[in-house]
């Protein structure tokens, strides 16, 4: 399958085996050719082995694929950067920084780039006495000079409210109502006050995901609007989640998804039972489980603890608590649940 050879791939490049890497890669694209990943990692690859072209070329098919990958962003600005395309690797690294602010790569590169790319205004040696070269910023005026009172403005005069966050600054005038002001009439000071802030809002994905990239892609976008989250896993029917995610599940995208059902489907009082279930039907969960944080374990314990207070399936309970591997019954109120706790060394992969 694609993943075993994303792995094979992986474990080449670690070993410092790029052309295997490659192979494999391909291998995987030949098998999933909408896979943004694969795409980056041969990227990646072909960069080792000074492929810049190729390399470039598989960081566009990734981006075309997820145009929020932010590794492909920063491989093709490196092979931009080793071919001398300056504006190219300025632009992609300025990407990146859209997606990841605090990125250092980016941000200390954009600084360099940018002093490089900066124009230097040629200079001609000017000869004493000559004023021909002298710029001037205004042309010369033929009127006479006027004397000009300059009138003191105080602070009362100007508006020093802050303005309202969010779609609440703009004006309560309508654009019509706007349009129809003559402008001729309306005090400078006026004016100051009826300055509209709008607000641009980014679409946000709405759709049922098809498959695993999509998935990827969309709740990329949604970490940072928790409810939007929500809304977007809610509409997911749990019995696709073995169809959807099939071996691709890491451990980031499962403990994404358990943790929006702990924020938002336990105080909604929303039924867990069939997401946790399916989600242990998934080829690659054990391996994701088991690399849980002590807090990813509360967040397990709390979800299981709701579920056993929800449904009436002891066996589906205690199937959970094996799958999950929760060892302390007793913290999460599951002690009257019997189950003989299978060791955590002992987990199948």
């Amino acid at each position: 399958s694609s993943g075993i050879n994303a792995e094979y791939g992986n474990e080449f490049f670690k070993q410092g085996k790029w052309e295997e890497a490659v192979e494999c890669y391909t291998k995987g694209l030949q098998q999933d050719a909408l896979n943004a990943v694969l795409f980056a990692n041969r990227a990646m690859a072909l960069l080792k082995l000074q492929k810049y072209a190729a390399a470039i070329a598989d960081c566009d098919c990734s981006i075309e694929l997820d145009d929020t990958y932010t590794k492909a962003y920063l491989r093709r600005a490196t092979a931009h950067l080793k071919l001398d395309h300056k504006e190219d690797a300025l632009a992609d690294f300025n990407k990146v920084l859209e997606f990841e602010p605090e990125n250092k790569l980016a941000l200390t590169t954009v600084k360099k780039l940018e002093v490089e790319l900066e124009p230097v205004e040629e200079y001609t040696p000017r000869k004493p006495g000559d004023i021909t070269n002298m710029k001037r910023t205004l042309p010369p005026s033929d009127k006479p000079m006027v004397r000009i009172q300059i009138i003191d403005i105080s602070p009362e005069d100007f508006d020093t409210k802050p303005a309202k966050k969010g779609i609440e600054e703009i004006s309560s005038k309508t654009e019509s109502e706007v349009s129809d002001t003559k402008s001729e009439n309306v005090p400078a000071v006026t004016k100051r006050k009826e300055v509209v802030s709008v607000v641009e809002f980014e679409t946000l994905p709405t759709r049922i995901p098809m498959n695993y990239l999509q998935f990827q892609t969309d709740t990329r976008k949604l970490r940072s609007h928790p409810e939007k989250l929500f809304e977007y896993i809610k509409q997911i029917d749990p019995d696709i989640y073995p169809k959807l995610f099939q071996d691709s599940l890491e451990a980031d995208t499962l403990f994404m998804i358990l943790d929006t059902l702990n924020q938002f489907y336990i105080p909604n009082r929303l039924p867990v039972y069939s997401e946790l279930y399916y989600l242990t039907k998934v080829k690659r969960f054990d391996m994701a489980v088991m690399f849980k944080t002590e807090r990813q374990q509360l967040t397990i314990g709390q979800l299981v603890q709701y579920a056993a207070e929800t449904v009436d399936d002891k066996l589906g309970i205690i199937g959970l608590i094996k799958a999950y591997n929760i060892l302390d019954l007793s913290k999460y109120k599951l002690n009257n649940v019997q189950v003989e706790q299978q060791p955590q060394d002992e987990v199948e992969i």
